[in-house]
């Protein structure tokens, strides 16, 4: 594990917080693209899938080399109603959860960063490949609510 990961990874809850505060309030219900997330529904997303990125994780640990279970996004979305959500308690699931995930990686042993789960889509990912996946989806995010935010 990179030094600087798990102080990153409890970084990005931060930063979508800063940049959601220069979101103008009739921006929060627009997409921010064709086929994507508007920013609550981006805050939502952040806050049910972070526990997901925490237990395949730990499923690699415990079970090495076992199938991770893949879900439809856009259905959570709609069965988890992204669309009604609070940003506010939105943002702080997210945090807390992610908190959790920087927590279990401190605790873990530096071998079980090898280990590795399938994930039917993507193939074999390791704890390491899935820890550092996190970054590029935390910015993935940001990137979208920091465009929502110079539309105005």
């Amino acid at each position: 594990m990179h030094p600087y990961l798990t102080n990153v990874l409890e970084f990005g809850p931060k930063l979508m917080a800063y940049s959601c505060r220069r979101l103008p309030t009739e921006s929060w219900d627009e997409p921010t693209g064709p086929g994507r997330f508007t920013p609550r529904e981006i805050l939502a997303h952040l806050a049910d899938w972070e526990p997901v990125f925490l237990a395949r994780m730990q499923q690699a640990v415990r079970l090495p080399g076992s199938v991770l279970k893949v879900w439809d996004e856009g259905q959570w979305a709609i069965d988890h109603r992204y669309a009604e959500s609070d940003p506010e308690a939105s943002l702080a699931a997210f945090a807390k959860a992610r908190s959790e995930t920087a927590e279990f990686l401190r605790k873990a042993p530096i071998e079980s960063f090898a280990a590795a789960a399938l994930h039917p889509e993507k193939g074999l990912m390791t704890v390491d490949d899935m820890a550092n996946m996190l970054l590029g989806h935390d910015l993935y995010h940001l990137e979208q609510i920091e465009e929502a935010s110079l539309r105005y």
